[in-house]
């Protein structure tokens, strides 16, 4: 078994099961943590004026808007609350395959020791800089909604605010 650490989507209870391949329960499978010395940002996108694996489209028109679609990264700050996920470490290529915008690190977790996480690969936190400079950086309703939620049903972490950019409908496609 290995320890991940999870601070946006991958808290989705659903997501938990996923990865545990059961259904998850609090305190066997998962805990709320907290990881001193990092900080939740925005520093990560999907750059949907490439020809990546995953591109985002209008769902009114179908259209592919030349913009950057954020996501949240940890960066060294403070400190960041989230969910400690206990999972076979089999899974580990799948989650690496999943988080491709992302690079795991090693991090040490107040009260459990070592973890796995997930941060920003250095290119996709200068494009989401640049994007949210230019003001082309957009976030996924969809995503947010996901992250709200699961964060209501941790006992409260708290929501990931203020936002950098506004918030769209997009549907995310997977290209062949």
């Amino acid at each position: 078994m290995i320890a991940v650490f999870a601070y946006g989507s991958l808290t989705a209870p659903a997501t938990i099961t996923e990865l545990v391949g059961r259904p998850a329960e609090a305190g066997r499978d998962y805990v709320r943590v907290r990881l001193t010395g990092w900080s939740r940002s925005w520093h990560v996108c999907t750059d949907n004026t490439a020809n990546g694996p995953v591109v985002y489209q209008n769902p009114a028109d179908g259209t592919r808007p030349p913009i950057q679609v954020l996501f949240m990264t940890i960066e060294p700050g403070a400190a960041v609350e989230g969910v400690l996920v206990l999972m076979s470490d089999d899974g580990l290529p799948a989650l690496d395959a999943r988080e491709g915008n992302y690079r795991r690190i090693s991090v040490d977790i107040d009260g459990y020791g070592p973890a796995w996480t997930y941060v920003a690969k250095p290119d996709s936190a200068d494009r989401a800089r640049r994007g949210i400079a230019a003001g082309t950086a957009r976030i996924r309703q969809q995503y947010l909604d996901t992250v709200e939620a699961a964060f209501a049903m941790h006992d409260g972490i708290p929501a990931p605010r203020p936002l950098p950019s506004p918030v769209i409908d997009l549907v995310r496609m997977r290209r062949s």
